[in-house]
């Protein structure tokens, strides 16, 4: 069975996006079966690797119209397989909502439509909204883990004790199986300020850390503008270079 991996945080501008993309990428070009599931509405992950049409089946359309998950699927050159996001995403919430009300199952979705694929992958990357309560829960109880990108800064640190209480909350009453990879420090910066909350960050006891970090670095903004991951469009960057480091320790964890 496969190993899914949500990659979460509520502050938008966190690297989410950034993230998904090169991870999934580094994991295929380790051999790894890869699936990258693009929960946004915005599309970030389906339009990094120009995929983007939305006259096509996407996700929303598995999850709400009975569409076929391998319909909503395109192969990259990459090595990893996109399952499709677009705007029509927008309105889940509205939908799950209304499932709800009328006494329907609403949080498990990505179970029921998605589970079929698990056979076909080693991995399964999901790039996260930043908002949308019931999608995320529909997410969390898929996953078999958390991954949180943060930026080494005051919101970070003061957010960490409601994030764990949310996750032991999921814990408790969604998905008793889902673990944290860690919190994941991008935007690295070598000054003062961003070293001392860098420095708390990875010392603290309420959330655990990723020991590698995500310098803030050109190539990664350029390698968007080129729809290739960093491992391809720069591969002795900075970027590719902590990305690959962030990805051997991923495999390490959960390994562990």
């Amino acid at each position: 069975m496969s190993i899914k991996i949500a990659i979460t945080n509520e502050k938008g501008g966190c690297g989410k996006t950034t993230t998904a993309v090169n991870v999934s990428a580094i994991l295929a070009e380790h051999g790894f079966r890869v699936l990258l599931i693009d929960a946004d509405p915005q599309s970030y992950s389906t339009m990094y690797y120009g995929l983007y049409a939305p006259e096509r089946p996407s996700l929303s359309d598995v999850l709400f119209y009975g569409e076929k998950p391998e319909h909503t699927i395109s192969t990259t050159e990459f090595g990893v397989d996109v399952l499709r996001s677009s705007t029509a995403l927008m309105d889940a919430e509205e939908r799950l909502d209304q499932r709800k009300i009328n006494g329907l199952h609403y949080n498990d979705l990505f179970v029921n439509t998605l589970s079929a694929l698990e056979s076909r992958y080693d991995y399964i990357l999901i790039d996260c909204p930043p908002q949308g309560y019931k999608l995320l829960e529909n997410i969390q109880l898929y996953a078999d883990y958390l991954l949180i990108p943060m930026i080494a800064d005051e919101f970070a640190l003061h957010s960490l004790r409601i994030k764990a209480e949310k996750i032991l909350e999921i814990r408790k009453n969604l998905n008793p199986r889902l673990r944290l990879l860690g919190g994941l420090i991008v935007m690295d910066e070598k000054n003062k300020t961003t070293g001392i909350y860098r420095d708390v960050l990875q010392s603290q006891n309420v959330l655990p850390f990723f020991k590698a970090t995500v310098r803030k670095n050109i190539a990664l903004r350029r390698a968007i503008n080129s729809h290739e991951p960093i491992n391809v469009y720069e591969k002795r960057s900075n970027g590719a270079i902590d990305y690959q480091a962030v990805t051997d320790e991923l495999l390490w964890r959960v390994a562990k």
